[in-house]
């Protein structure tokens, strides 16, 4: 199977027109029917299949995903706030977080918007995400969407987060992570790097590393690996 950027392309064009341009459909054969085989990561591409549609597709994309979060069932609002934080598609989050005591009311909702808070560096939703990490069930979530939305004032949370995993952290840089394996910290670090880049990082790991009172060179040099597992990882992503 063509795994090129260009084979995935086409497999997204075929689907939706298997969907008869239903977006509902696509994006349920995305994540959940036959075409989710395809793709460990079922908004793969989405950006680029979003670049090569009709002016009316991009536009009924964005009005599904609002109609989704608006009037859909949990399922549907925290598949859809998944997919705005996965693509750069321009969406305002304002129907969302306006619709956050609504939202509240589903952990996995909840934590989707948080989520696209931090990914599209929503700042009229900082409050949300302020709010998140005093509560244990989001804390995660808001760590990293603080990181994204503000990365020096995450540096106090981030290096909590670096002494609760640092053993963990530190055992896995040298081979692929599982899942399960990604920790707070580096779910922050690499959140920071996505949307700020190389320069973005290192600045975050200074920052956290900073918020110590007594600076462990050890831990300097571990963020050093760090980075470049995270900047290597984006490097074999991209490609």
């Amino acid at each position: 199977m063509d795994r090129t950027t260009s084979g995935r392309h086409r497999e997204l064009d075929l689907l939706f027109l298997r969907c008869g341009c239903r977006f509902r459909d696509f994006f349920y054969e995305l994540e959940s029917g036959d075409a989710s085989l395809l793709s460990e990561d079922p908004w793969h591409g989405l950006d680029d299949f979003l670049a090569g549609a009709e002016p009316e597709h991009r536009a009924a994309f964005r009005s599904t995903l609002e109609e989704m979060i608006r009037d859909g069932d949990e399922v549907e609002q925290a598949q859809a706030l998944n997919i705005v934080a996965a693509c750069k598609e321009p969406f305002d989050l304002s129907v969302a977080v306006d619709l956050e005591p609504k939202l509240r009311a589903d952990l996995e909702a909840h934590l989707a918007l948080i989520l696209a808070i931090g990914q599209r560096r929503f700042a009229k939703g900082r409050p949300i995400v302020d709010s998140a990490l005093a509560d244990a069930t989001r804390r995660h979530a808001g760590c990293i969407a603080l990181a994204q939305l503000d990365p020096p004032a995450a540096a106090a949370c981030g290096l909590a987060a670096w002494k609760k995993d640092r053993e963990r952290i530190v055992q896995t840089l040298a081979r692929p992570l599982d899942e399960h394996e990604y920790a707070t910290f580096y779910q922050m670090a690499e959140g920071v790097q996505q949307l700020y880049g190389k320069d973005g990082l290192n600045a975050f790991l200074r920052a956290v590393a900073a918020a110590d009172s007594k600076p462990d060179p050890t831990v300097v040099h571990e963020f050093g690996l760090l980075a470049r597992r995270i900047l290597l990882q984006a490097e074999s992503t991209a490609t």
